[in-house]
């Protein structure tokens, strides 16, 4: 599922508590409670589902994803 966040990700050459910029992720799963587990430039990240927006933009300007579209972690195993 594709998704967009501004979370910082230093590791990227973000600095912590700075604005980063808004970046394309792909959610490849879920652990059914608040975490995704999202590829960004070919690098695996957790990071909140409330930092995952279902359009490009800002925290609290676009809707976050919506987890019940998301397969969860468990699920995707077996």
């Amino acid at each position: 599922m594709d998704a967009w966040t501004d979370y910082p990700i230093t590791v990227l050459g973000d600095k912590p508590h700075e604005i980063a910029p808004i970046r394309k992720v792909w959610v490849s799963s879920y652990d059914g409670d608040k975490y995704c587990v999202v590829m960004i430039d070919g690098h695996f990240f957790w990071i909140k589902i409330g930092y995952l927006y279902a359009k490009p933009g800002r925290q609290g300007e676009v809707p976050t994803i919506n987890p019940d579209k998301l397969q969860k972690i468990g699920d995707a195993l077996t």
